[in-house]
């Protein structure tokens, strides 16, 4: 009895074993190092931005020019809330914030908008399309003080980090398996 008893701990250990070292490459592979974190402090136009911060503030304007505050989200380089010049507009904005990401879709890049009215508070959503930009209104990239820009990222940038993600997962399953199978055999 004592033997099947040592047998079964050392099978323990091993599968344990096994699922920590596991579990520390795929904590590697999945998850952001601090080079990828770093590379949101290099644009040198933050005023001052915290380690641990996704988004920060950021004041693009000459002294003594009219700023409004603007937000931008999503598939940038730096996203976050822009202090600029009353003139400024998308294709600058986005230029501020270091550009769109591989991974954006810019055809149809989302701006958010609160607008004062009678009853209250309004919010307008436009669409723009930055792919061709021959063809978009100049007046469409016209940003007013408060809004929110949204770039999403494209759906092929979606799936590729599910398929990441589901074959992080078989990897795992089959090891575990593997060694389930070989513990009992």
């Amino acid at each position: 009895m004592s033997a099947l008893n040592n047998n079964a701990d050392g099978n323990i250990m091993k599968l344990t074993h096994v699922l920590s070292v596991l579990c520390t490459i795929c904590s590697m592979t999945f998850l952001p190092g601090p080079e990828s974190r770093a590379q949101g402090r290099e644009s040198g136009i933050a005023l001052s931005q915290p380690a641990f911060a996704i988004a920060a503030n950021y004041s693009i304007a000459k002294p003594g020019e009219l700023t409004m505050q603007v937000n931008v989200w999503g598939q940038v380089t730096h996203p976050g809330r822009y202090e600029v010049s009353i003139q400024t507009d998308l294709v600058q904005l986005l230029s501020f914030a270091g550009g769109p990401s591989p991974d954006a879709k810019l055809n149809s890049v989302k701006i958010t908008r609160f607008l004062k009215t009678d009853n209250g508070v309004s919010k307008s959503e436009s669409f723009v399309n930055l792919e061709d930009l021959y063809r978009v209104n100049e007046s469409s990239l016209i940003l007013q003080p408060g809004d929110t820009i949204f770039i999403d990222q494209t759906s092929w940038s979606t799936m590729r980090e599910l398929l990441t993600i589901v074959g992080g997962v078989a990897v795992i399953s089959a090891t575990v398996s593997t060694v389930i199978y070989n513990t009992k055999h």
